[in-house]
């Protein structure tokens, strides 16, 4: 897999995700234990920063807004366990309709623990789609396109003469047009270990609470289950499929 470029429209929302990531750090950094949580901050903070500037390897795609607090909304929890791994690092991506509503990256050795994030959705019918990929970066000699500006001499008219004599006449100017060259360059790719790309589509609830369960076995094998979380009366919750959604309308 080769190292993907992105759209400059994509700056600015590239980089308010990387403040927000590097903002919540120990939130998106839920481990089971709290104490690994601590340790595993700075190393998730620079494997951030390196993955964020491939602009999570999918090319620019819409943010997701997020309701908030004070609106009506639902509360998705992304809870992902990894049977396997690979690679160096591990990126990862929550779209909600297509929109990204999460994404990280960490180191892959953090795959090992199960790890749990919450955001905040609209209430109402959504297509929820999970992806993950494990990779590692390689200096390579890559062949690129770039532009050349050639001068060309082309003849003009314009008018001369003084006075009441006017005539026209020519003159050779020089312009200039970009013509496509190619080159081989040294390049930092990313190479992937493995990846898995799953969704699903349900109906949120105003308030209510749902788990996303996302697993992933192994390349190109992983599944997604979704849950509600109904509170108990001794604290608990007790877990409840979500409830199916239509087919989204045909576009």
């Amino acid at each position: 897999m080769h190292a993907r470029g992105y759209d400059r429209a994509c700056d600015s929302g590239v980089r308010r995700a990387s403040q927000r990531l590097l903002g919540h750090v120990p939130r998106m950094s839920a481990l089971v234990s709290s104490a690994e949580s601590r340790r595993a901050g700075v190393a998730l903070a620079l494997a951030a920063l390196v993955a964020l500037a491939l602009t999570l390897g999918s090319g620019c795609v819409p943010e997701y807004h997020a309701p908030r607090p004070e609106e009506p909304h639902a509360i998705v929890k992304l809870r992902r366990t990894y049977e396997a791994g690979g690679g160096t690092t591990l990126r990862e991506q929550l779209l909600v309709d297509g929109h990204s509503a999460y994404a990280a990256a960490s180191p892959a050795a953090l795959a090992g623990s199960a790890r749990i994030d919450s955001t905040l959705v609209w209430p109402t019918q959504a297509s929820y789609a999970f992806k993950s990929v494990f990779f590692h970066s390689e200096m390579r000699l890559v062949s690129e396109t770039y532009y050349e500006q050639v001068p060309t001499l082309e003849s003009e008219s314009y008018s001369c003469g003084s006075g009441t004599s006017y005539r026209s006449c020519t003159r050779m100017v020089t312009h200039y047009r970009s013509e496509p060259r190619q080159r081989t360059v040294m390049r930092s790719v990313e190479v992937s270990d493995g990846a898995c790309e799953t969704g699903m589509r349900f109906a949120a609830m105003v308030n209510h609470v749902y788990l996303l369960q996302y697993t992933y076995q192994d390349n190109s094998a992983c599944s997604l289950a979704c849950f509600e979380q109904v509170p108990q009366s001794d604290g608990t919750f007790e877990n409840r499929p979500c409830l199916v959604a239509l087919p989204p309308p045909p576009q």
